[in-house]
């Protein structure tokens, strides 16, 4: 996990940011967000890497462990302190290490390529 300015594509980066992301699941407020590394496959079947970003979202992410855990931990403290940090950190290094970027949803890019040509966006 790291949180510097350069993206580093192999690792996990989360991002400070004055106010909650937004969820792109449920369109809810999220907790925390994370550039998280990824891997697609192109058309001509190369791996190309890459970075996504993940949000934690207290509705979405619940059941899950370590997300679990680490919604637990925000809900009980509210926000990272110069005395809490070491306490949180091993907390959102645990979630950063189970956290994935959701796969492509070429039906729902299809049709943003689609808006977009008919000038709908």
């Amino acid at each position: 996990m790291t949180t510097n300015s350069t993206p580093d594509p192999s690792r996990v980066e989360v991002i400070l940011a004055a106010e909650s992301p937004e969820c792109g699941r449920c369109g809810q407020e999220g907790i925390l967000s994370a550039r998280v590394p990824h891997h697609l496959v192109n058309a001509r079947n190369e791996t190309v890497p890459g970075t996504g970003i993940v949000v934690l979202c207290p509705r979405c992410d619940i059941g899950q462990p370590e997300a679990g855990a680490l919604i637990a931990w925000f809900t009980v403290h509210g926000e990272v302190t110069s005395e809490n940090v070491e306490q949180v950190a091993e907390l959102i290094d645990a979630w950063a290490s189970v956290a994935r970027v959701p796969p492509l949803d070429e039906a729902a890019l299809e049709a943003e390529i689609q808006a977009w040509r008919e000038d709908d966006l």
